[in-house]
């Protein structure tokens, strides 16, 4: 029998997949349809059914995104630090004042030094309250090395780029710096400066020395374009966010520690979008690095995307864990503790825990709880992931896709809540995804072309070992869960129709053998077996036409269940299906 230690041992080892992001090139476009194309002609549809009470089903392999490659999101000046110490003016702070050896570029007024050209500063020295003002010319590129630095601004931000192509903040190698602001801020005209980082323009910081950044009344990094973290040591401690940018967040080759208290670690979003009316593209990257978030909102938020290829990220804490309207994951290595959602595939500048309501809720035509949209998504293609959350463990307002990679998720234990909840397809192809939680609201995949199991085990308490042997007694699957449990789901390339199992779950223990890929049994949440999550507990045709249709019970046949299309077999009355969850 395969040892515990080297089952581990080989399973992360063998996890990573390497994918990405989805790119518009349209050669990657038809290139996948003809994959897809030849995939489909060779091979077919692959038949996947639940081994109690559900009817076959079918899935086809999806296609893998192509990566966005790290070259596309930074480019070498970002990701090098380099500069030259010979070239370069320099600018020494002294207490309340400053002197450069710039003839020209800085200006000194006061414990204000303002940049106003393209070039390399070296800045040394503490100033105790004052600030570094960037404007310059709007094509001018400006690098500001902090070698043993420390800026404190009493009532406005450290470093304030007002105007600049880019702007890119250095750490020497071998020192410490700080960026503080000193507890309020003052707006600067129609400027709500509010970070003790704030800049209009692109800023990347690099390097490898550290640099904290202090914000005891706002933000941490405030950045209106595009915020790039590609080098040394940071650590944020900021009252609200942590990192704020309009565009984009991108994060490699940099160790970074985040304590946002009361809001996002990292937040990305433009809501100039939202006011004109169109759809945001803001987003976060990960392709290395490490990534530590305690957080008192989201950990981290983007509106439109977060694609994660590799690195380390822990969110300690939050009330969501990962959040975006798209979530794929390709790489590295996640945990995320949330007392919400784990993962949370939500469209918008979503308010975290907030409950929409559309036209004609609480009953009527067309009534219902809004559903939060429908074309979220996540997809899983590698990476190790652990997830720990209060609500649902992975959450999307449209598909689940898991290709790769290995996922485990422990919780909720609440009724209302499942391990995965989705709006309208949950698929599995690849990878060992291992879920307990709760059996209230219990919703698995619809689909699956490798073997699953997701099973009613009882009420085991937390710290009793889940675990999955072979017909030869060798370990396939297993994970401790840190929450109690009444359901277990687990799926693994190594399982395949036909084969003979042995589970094991605290107290319980169960021998079973896939006669078809899906084996179940779970009554699939709110009444019927498992079926497609639909949109979150709209009501139908008000109290007494069958109910939450789509998403939640339904009357009828109850075909598919769970908290989309179909559910309870009884046809239960609206008037006692008033449980839709809540729009996240």
């Amino acid at each position: 029998m395969e040892s515990k230690k080297n089952y581990r041992d080989k399973i992360y080892k063998d996890a990573g997949v390497a994918a990405g992001t989805t790119t518009k090139a349209m050669v990657s476009i038809l290139a996948l349809i003809l994959a897809l194309v030849l995939f489909l002609a060779s091979c077919g549809a692959v038949e996947s059914s639940a081994g109690t009470g559900s009817s076959a089903v079918s899935v086809t392999a999806s296609a893998e995104y192509n990566a966005a490659s790290k070259a596309d999101m930074f480019t070498e000046r970002d990701l090098s630090g380099d500069y030259d110490e010979s070239e370069a003016e320099t600018i020494t702070l002294n207490g309340s004042t400053a002197k450069t050896s710039a003839s020209s570029g800085v200006t000194v007024s006061g414990s204000t030094v303002t940049i106003t050209a393209e070039g390399v500063y070296i800045v040394s020295g503490d100033l105790t309250d004052g600030q570094i003002i960037v404007e310059a010319d709007d094509a001018a590129k400006v690098q500001i090395v902090l070698k043993g630095a420390s800026i404190t601004s009493s009532t406005s931000a450290a470093i304030y780029v007002k105007s600049a192509d880019k702007v890119f903040v250095t750490t020497a190698a071998g020192t410490e710096n700080t960026l503080a602001n000193g507890g309020s801020f003052t707006a600067d005209g129609d400027t709500n400066v509010d970070g003790a980082v704030f800049a209009k323009d692109d800023i990347t910081f690099n390097g490898s020395g550290s640099l904290t950044i202090d914000s005891p009344a706002g933000h941490g990094i405030v950045g209106k374009d595009d915020v790039k973290i590609a080098g040394g040591t940071l650590t944020i401690n900021a009252a609200n966010h942590g990192v704020q940018a309009n565009d984009s967040v991108r994060v490699a080759e940099a160790d970074i520690t985040i304590n946002a208290q009361t809001k996002d670690g990292i937040h990305v979003s433009d809501d100039a979008d939202e006011e004109e009316g169109t759809v945001s593209d803001s987003f976060f990257y990960m392709s290395d690095g490490t990534l530590n978030i305690s957080a008192g909102d989201d950990g981290i938020h983007a509106d439109a995307e977060a694609m994660i290829e590799g690195g380390t990220i822990n969110i300690a804490e939050s009330y969501e864990g990962l959040e975006a309207l798209s979530i794929k994951v390709s790489g590295g290595d996640i945990k995320a503790v949330a007392s919400d959602d784990g993962i949370n595939a939500a469209g918008g500048n979503a308010q975290s825990g907030s409950q929409t309501f559309g036209e004609g809720d609480w009953g009527g035509s067309g009534g219902g709880f809004s559903d939060g949209g429908t074309n979220g998504s996540i997809e899983i293609s590698g990476g190790n992931i652990y997830v720990q959350a209060g609500g649902d463990g992975i959450d999307s307002n449209g598909s689940i896709a898991i290709s790769g990679g290995y996922t485990v998720v422990c919780g909720p234990t609440q009724g209302d809540t499942s391990v995965l909840d989705y709006n309208s397809e949950g698929t599995i192809t690849g990878g060992t995804f291992i879920g307990t939680g709760g059996a209230g609201m219990a919703e698995s995949f619809t689909s699956t072309s490798q073997g699953l199991i997701a099973i009613s085990v009882g009420n085991q308490s937390a710290g009793s070992t889940v675990s999955l042997k072979d017909g030869s007694g060798n370990v396939i699957a297993e994970t401790t869960p840190e929450l109690g449990y009444a359901v277990v789901y687990i799926s693994t390339e190594d399982m395949t129709r036909g084969g003979t199992y042995q589970l094991s779950a605290g107290t319980y223990s169960e021998s079973i053998t896939l006669s078809d890929l899906m084996y179940s049994t779970l009554s699939g949440g709110m009444g019927g077996s498992f079926g497609g999550g639909g949109p979150r507990g709209g009501m139908n045709d008000g109290f007494n036409s069958g109910g939450m249709h789509p998403g939640g019970m339904r009357g009828s046949n109850g075909q598919a269940g769970g908290h989309g299309p179909g559910g309870n077999t009884d046809g239960m009355t609206g008037a006692t299906q008033l449980n839709g969850d809540e729009t996240v």
